[in-house]
């Protein structure tokens, strides 16, 4: 297999010979925040030194273009098994890398709709690296590739390989540490992240806590929301969490979603920057429960706030540990990993 044959060489590649902007692009990528970036460009550059005919700005074989390919299958079947078997994770360590929406377009374009700021910034750079090796020779091609996952074998492995792992020794975790963690700026994976450690340390001990991961919940048919709880017997209970603003729309499509699912139970929780415009929560559950759904409305700031005053000191060290496992389980980005530990710093 042609990435298995690179694997050795990308050990000793210094990138000579590279450009000093394409070296500063695919280091960008490689250790910047957003791993499904990450992932495009791996995929892409593995696409260029396979075959010249593959266009690496590829998304999707529909693409409109010469050398048009299905990079999600390449992703899928290729990389991702690359990854789990001789990677660690260092990539990112993602089930299904290519369902994120920055790899939802037909190709990598500097168009391509993607948050303003850092994410603008990294898709130039991506699209600017594929775009050199388009029209590279082949000992070109074959020298970024290698100098890419040279990159990525120096990054440490992800954590989700190192499940076990309980970062937080300290016992003396006051209440501001949690309460700024559920608050950070994380598009709602903190908040995801906490609820589900709350559960597992203060629900019922017979209930299944699945937590899916960052920014993939639904993909598969045995998801429903970004948590589900399995209950004895069999019975699921969904839970949506919304950490931004949201309308009575948003609740619909989950709840929707929740009925077709043959589930009849959904918890909408809120984190801290959710905020509701005006409808009556009471209407709704009212509503709902006529077409067979029981509907619920839940602050997690609420429930954390009574989590905290009964637990004692080692009790908040494993719920702290139990967030950090279920962002492990999540996936969740490299930023948010950092955002955890400088949170709870001294304990780590």
């Amino acid at each position: 297999m042609r990435i298995e044959a690179l694997f050795v060489d990308a050990s000793h590649e210094s990138g000579e010979g590279l450009p000093t902007q394409v070296l500063s692009d695919i280091d960008a990528v490689i250790n910047g925040g957003h791993k499904t970036f990450r992932y495009m460009l791996f995929t892409g550059l593995l696409a260029a030194v396979t075959d010249r005919r593959l266009h690496p700005r590829c998304l999707q074989a529909q693409a409109q273009v010469e050398g048009s390919f299905d990079a999600r299958s390449l992703c899928q079947h290729v990389v991702v098994p690359f990854e789990k078997t001789f990677l660690r994770g260092r990539l990112g360590a993602s089930g299904e890398p290519y369902a994120n929406k920055p790899a939802r377009f037909a190709m990598i374009e500097l168009s391509n709709n993607v948050r303003k700021g850092p994410d603008a910034a990294t898709l130039r750079r991506l699209y600017d690296v594929l775009e050199f090796v388009r029209i590279a020779s082949d000992d070109i091609r074959t020298k970024a590739f290698c100098y890419a996952l040279r990159l990525i074998l120096l990054r440490p492995p992800n954590a989700a390989t190192v499940l076990a792992a309980a970062p937080v020794i300290a016992s003396h975790l006051d209440h501001e540490r949690f309460f700024d963690f559920l608050g950070a700026h994380t598009g709602g994976v903190s908040a995801v992240a906490t609820l589900a450690a709350y559960f597992r340390t203060f629900f019922i001990k017979a209930t299944r806590v699945d937590v899916h991961p960052a920014n993939e919940s639904g993909t598969s048919s045995r998801e429903v929301g970004d948590i589900d709880l399995v209950l004895a017997g069999g019975k699921r209970y969904a839970v949506e969490v919304k950490d931004k603003p949201f309308s009575d729309i948003d609740v619909q499509h989950a709840c929707e979603r929740t009925l077709s699912a043959g589930v009849r139970k959904l918890m909408f929780a809120l984190g801290i920057a959710a905020e509701r415009s005006r409808f009556h929560e009471g209407a709704l559950v009212e509503t709902w429960a006529e077409k067979g759904l029981e509907l619920t409305f839940l602050k997690i700031q609420d429930v954390l706030g009574m989590a905290l005053c009964i637990v004692d000191g080692e009790g908040r060290r494993d719920f702290a540990n139990g967030i950090y496992r279920a962002l492990a389980e999540m996936n969740a980005p490299d930023s948010v990993m950092e955002t955890f530990k400088h949170t709870f710093k001294e304990g780590i």
